[in-house]
């Protein structure tokens, strides 16, 4: 996003914006950072454990990240299943 802005390319870092907008708001869902390790987590990208004070998001709340992540495209669909 940056790069296309810095490129004149303002539809380009729009779009962008756009996309991971609703990701970044997201990240204010419970406190910080949870939402933050939690997407990691779900990208396979750390381990979701957590130290004191931090304890794991609540179950409702890690799936409506789950499926705000999968529309950003950060992470693959959740099934239906879930």
């Amino acid at each position: 996003m940056t790069r296309a802005a810095l490129d004149n390319d303002w539809t380009k870092a729009r779009r962008i914006h756009r996309r991971y907008l609703p990701l970044m708001q997201a990240n204010f869902i419970e406190s910080n950072p949870l939402p933050v390790k939690a997407v990691l987590a779900m990208m396979g990208r750390i381990g979701e454990y957590y130290r004191l004070p931090l304890v794991p998001m609540k179950q409702e709340t890690r799936q409506k990240l789950e499926v705000i992540a999968a529309e950003a495209g950060v992470i693959r669909k959740v099934s239906a299943a879930r």
